[in-house]
């Protein structure tokens, strides 16, 4: 909690501010980067299609989580504002643990390094610092975030059992092979 404080006034701490929302669009423009293709409704639809499903499937296993555990979050604790405010209200009543963002961000990063496993190291790097974003703000201890990723990468493990799931993603796969074929 402490080192996610001295990070706030730097740059890293302007993009865990940012790294509060958890929309689709805010997704698939932070992964875009990293992925190596524009990601978008309009250019990847079965790209975001697989990630509108991930989204859902991590928000009701991290709630299921949250439920059980109920732990104070550290601004709470320590009763010290966030740079994120307008998020303190909401957030002041949940449990800190597991980080939903965390879920969310970390199950995106793994199913897109399956996409595209030459950026796989990039993408990862991204995952890894949405949910590092969380304790910057101060929502989270790193044990929820790490936590979180554990949690996240069994969920996404227990995915590939689905053939629901894995149509979707051999669907997405296909897409972006076409994609990557038109950048050539």
């Amino acid at each position: 909690y402490e080192w996610g404080k001295t990070m706030r006034d730097t740059e890293r701490g302007k993009q865990a501010i940012e790294a509060a929302s958890h929309t689709i669009e805010y997704f698939s423009k932070i992964y875009s980067e990293p992925f190596g293709l524009t990601i978008s409704k309009e250019n990847t639809p079965q790209i975001v299609a697989l990630m509108e499903r991930v989204l859902a499937t991590t928000y009701v296993c991290k709630d299921k989580a949250k439920s059980q555990f109920m732990r104070i979050r550290p601004f709470v604790q320590f009763h010290e504002p966030t740079p994120v405010p307008q998020d303190e209200e909401k957030l002041s009543t949940n449990s800190s643990y597991p980080s939903g963002h965390t879920t969310m961000g970390w199950g995106l990063a793994l199913v897109l390094a399956e996409i595209n496993p030459e950026r796989q190291d990039e993408i990862l790097k991204r995952g890894y610092e949405y949910g590092e974003s969380r304790v910057i703000v101060g929502f989270h201890y790193q044990s929820d975030v790490d936590h979180a990723r554990v949690l996240t990468s069994a969920l996404i493990n227990r995915l590939h059992a689905n053939d629901e799931f894995m149509t979707e993603l051999q669907k997405a796969k296909a897409e972006f092979s076409r994609q990557k074929a038109l950048l050539k």
